[in-house]
């Protein structure tokens, strides 16, 4: 698993320096010099009006299809029937290998019922199906196309869409699970990019590669690049996060046919995909399904992920979409197919599977070069994707700051968030705007998720974390009791070295190298706790950095009991002189974060330290219970830690007792070097009847850990 991790924050560092900084700053600093318009695009030239029109096109059963069409002008209409034909994806003409599937009486409605194979019916998502009448032995188009819209009818899976504890979100550091679990993170983005996860030519082979088959075709992914997304998406299942999967495709140059033909150059950080090519689509099809089957899988042996996010803030298109320099409507075109793709794959495989467009905060500016307004992106996406067949989709929005580099986003010094929509910038000062953008013109069942936004803790070379803790629980604060978003997704975990250099410090750790975490800031423990029954006493200090008298004061309907959404209890470790074991606990400890191996020793195991690792990542062992164990006649958990190597001769003992979802936390820092004897009372808290899972962690009071840390933890029990 180190390895994994390894392998993923290395790729994650190499593939994305995070390119944003630089060109938001700079695109920031030309839109204070030029006043923001409002974007109008282009409108969509219609076909010529034609006499029949599909008006649905849907699977009745994993065997049956059924397409109904109206007719307005039968007597333009050659003959007395009408044909359904599907056509390859993008054929705009019946070729003479064509076959009709079905025919009616032509009429004023019709309906052309298919029955085929689900495998069949697999095979025909991307066809475009259209009405034809017969000129003697050749067929002519008489009506639109559309497309199958509710693929979900052949999944296999059907689970209900999970729902989280709370809103609570953050893009956790791969090399830093097992904090993220300590934070109690409810929502996760993973990038998967497309370049890294197929396997190159001389990797297709079964030592470094899985086989996937895919019409008739055999496709590999390399183990590394899968194995890594396990083990990241296996760690935030653990936490029941809910997982958003961003497809992204990278530069690789044998793998150029998957980019959009216009843009195959290099210099970009990420492309469109070239959904014309047929082999090229079946190459992301198959990429798409492998991930999907894989991690939609109802025991989530893998991991899971119910969220696919189409590419990244794809009004940006110059530096995070590239397709070339295409039209607009040429673009939302071919943005609208790759998102079509993506939802026939997942939605085929798990049929509660959502998708969304990535769009980022500038509403509407049009004066950056290789930008679109995001409104104006948003709203003929829409129209595209209803023109088409509609599907459901739904937003991932980056409500980042104005400019990039103020933490302080309620300041709106330089006027950008206004209250209406001709407003130049969406975020967190105005964000109710798009929530109400979004009920009102596309109805309350697209779903809103804040996918990516952060805040700086350093400013013009000033320590503002204090301002950035302020700024993370007021943005809760404002999410939380907004009902159309579903999800407030921090970016960063811990500090980028590469967004640092640009004044841009996003992170709930420092770093002491690119992203490697060093010291906890302030913002950590605001973020564990702004979800818990602690949110008021945490976030009261902040007020003054807002400068408000009182949450209520800022957000309008605010209450306590809103924010209580994760029961967490804080508890402590004491040091006894001894204990009795009263009651036993079932002994399958596993090892659990930064370990190389665990061994059973007398009375107990041995944990050793895995030193190649960050040292502040958590390691020890912990164990899920098949039966529950209860702590109400014996309160009390008991342990002997003896610790050694630890780098300032001290380290803390961290013990997580789960019932279910509620929480207990103790901890303590105890001498190393010495066998000490500890325990935890847990009879004030009302869950303790039935414990499902704890965890024994061990964290670093400052300084890491020796090549030979290891630790020792015995007599594990109940007591009275």
């Amino acid at each position: 698993m180190k390895n994994a991790f390894r392998w993923m924050h290395e790729q994650e560092g190499q593939e994305s320096q995070r390119k944003r900084v630089t060109l938001r700053v700079l695109a920031i600093c030309l839109l204070m010099v030029l006043m923001a318009l409002p974007g109008t695009g282009p409108i969509r030239a219609q076909a010529a009006s034609q006499p029949v029109t599909i008006s649905s096109c849907t699977l009745t059963s994993t065997t049956k299809l059924q397409v109904t069409a109206s007719c307005s002008k039968i007597s333009q209409i050659s003959g007395d029937r009408c044909y359904l034909f599907s056509l390859p994806y993008m054929a705009s003409k019946i070729s003479g290998t064509d076959k009709p599937l079905v025919s009616v009486k032509k009429a004023k409605r019709m309906t052309f019922t298919v029955k085929k194979k689900k495998s069949t019916l697999r095979t025909m998502l991307d066809r475009r199906f259209v009405v034809a009448q017969k000129s003697g032995s050749s067929y002519k188009i008489i009506s639109n196309y559309r497309y199958i819209t509710n693929p979900g009818r052949l999944a296999s899976y059907r689970y209900k869409f999970p729902t989280a504890t709370s809103k609570k979100g953050l893009q956790v550091a791969a090399d830093m699970i097992e904090d993220a679990q300590e934070l109690n993170v409810r929502h996760s983005t993973i990038n998967i990019l497309f370049n890294l996860t197929m396997a190159g030519p001389g990797e297709q082979n079964a030592s470094v590669s899985i086989p996937f088959k895919y019409k008739g075709k055999t496709y590999w992914y390399s183990k590394a690049a899968i194995y890594s997304y396990d083990a990241m998406l296996k760690g935030l299942k653990a936490n029941n996060a809910v997982v958003s999967a961003i497809l992204l495709l990278g530069y690789r140059s044998d793998l150029k046919d998957l980019i959009a033909p216009s843009g195959r150059e290099g210099g970009h950080n990420y492309y469109a995909w070239n959904t014309q090519s047929k082999a090229a689509r079946e190459k992301i099809e198959a990429c798409i399904t492998f991930l999907a089957q894989r991690y939609s899988a109802s025991n989530g042996a893998n991991g899971r992920i119910v969220n696919w996010i189409v590419g990244n803030e794809v009004n940006n298109y110059k530096v995070w979409n590239y397709g070339g320099r295409l039209p607009f409507n040429t673009y939302i075109n071919l943005y609208e197919s790759a998102f079509r793709l993506t939802y026939n794959c997942v939605s085929s495989v798990y049929s509660n599977a959502r998708v969304y467009i990535s769009l980022d905060h500038l509403w509407n500016v049009n004066t950056v070069d290789g930008t679109y307004p995001a409104k104006d992106v948003l709203t003929a996406f829409a129209k595209a994707i209803s023109s088409h067949g509609y599907i459901p989709w739904n937003l991932a929005y980056h409500p980042y700051g104005s400019p990039l580099t103020e933490p302080a986003f309620w300041k709106n010094e330089n006027q950008w968030t206004r209250n209406d929509l001709n407003t130049p910038v969406i975020n967190m000062n105005n964000i109710s705007l798009l929530c109400r953008f979004v009920k009102e013109r596309y109805g309350q069942a697209t779903r809103i998720i804040l996918s990516e936004q952060g805040y700086t803790s350093k400013q013009n070379g000033k320590n503002v974390s204090k301002t950035q803790a302020a700024a993370i629980v007021y943005s809760y604060y404002l999410t939380e009791k907004e009902d159309m978003i579903d999800s407030f997704i921090m970016n960063r975990h811990v500090d980028h070295t590469v967004e640092e250099a640009q004044g841009l410090a996003l992170g709930l750790w420092t770093n002491s190298r690119t992203e490697w975490a060093d010291t906890k800031k302030p913002s950590w423990d605001v973020f564990k706790y702004m979800d818990t029954s602690k949110s008021p006493s945490v976030a009261s200090s902040y007020l003054k950095e807002i400068g408000a008298a009182s949450w209520a004061q800022l957000v309008g309907t605010y209450n306590a009991k809103l924010y209580a959404k994760t029961s967490l209890s804080d508890g402590v470790i004491e040091p006894v002189s001894g204990y009795k074991k009263t009651a036993s606990i079932t002994s399958n400890w596993q090892p659990y974060g930064a370990v190389t191996s665990v061994n059973k020793v007398s009375g107990g195991y041995r944990i050793v330290h895995n030193g190649s690792l960050n040292p502040n990542r958590l390691w020890g062992i912990a164990q899920t219970f098949k039966k529950k164990q209860a702590f109400e006649k014996n309160p009390y958990f008991c342990l002997t830690a003896d610790i050694r190597g630890a780098a300032a001769k001290s380290a803390v003992v961290k013990i997580r007792f789960y019932a279910g979802d509620k929480i207990f936390d103790a901890q303590r820092a105890i001498v190393g070097g010495k066998a000490q004897k500890l325990r935890v009372n847990l009879s004030k808290w009302p869950y303790r009847k039935s414990i499902t899972h704890i965890r024994i962690g061990i964290a670093p009071v400052k300084g890491g850990w020796s090549g030979s840390a290891y630790a020792n933890i015995t007599g594990i029990c109940r007591s009275r």
